[in-house]
């Protein structure tokens, strides 16, 4: 079973590590404004890889549309966790005296 995560796992932390880098070091810059739609960009990527990969990971052929839909389901779940786990991560890598640049 454990197989099954790790590339689900694997792919959710590189992520959660690039997206956040991203997120901080646009909210930085002078360009801060688009430090959001780039990481909802960089999520709707990944988005549609998880789903692939959930489903090829917990279905089998052929595939059930009501497990598929189940995947779906779970997996969108997921990503918007790790959507706003992100952005929070990015944040604290922003820091709160970038308030007054």
């Amino acid at each position: 079973m454990t197989s099954r995560f790790r590339p689900l796992v694997t792919l959710t932390l590189g992520f959660v590590v690039v997206a956040a880098l991203v997120f901080a070091a646009v909210a930085v810059s002078s360009r801060s404004l688009w430090a959001f739609p780039i990481v909802v960009s960089l999520w709707t990527a990944f988005l549609w890889v998880l789903i692939g990969r959930g489903v090829a990971a917990f279905s089998t052929r052929p595939h059930r549309p009501g497990r598929v839909a189940a995947i779906v389901f779970a997996c969108s779940i997921a990503a918007l966790v790790v959507l706003a786990v992100t952005i929070f991560i990015g944040l604290l890598f922003v820091g709160p005296n970038t308030a007054n640049l």
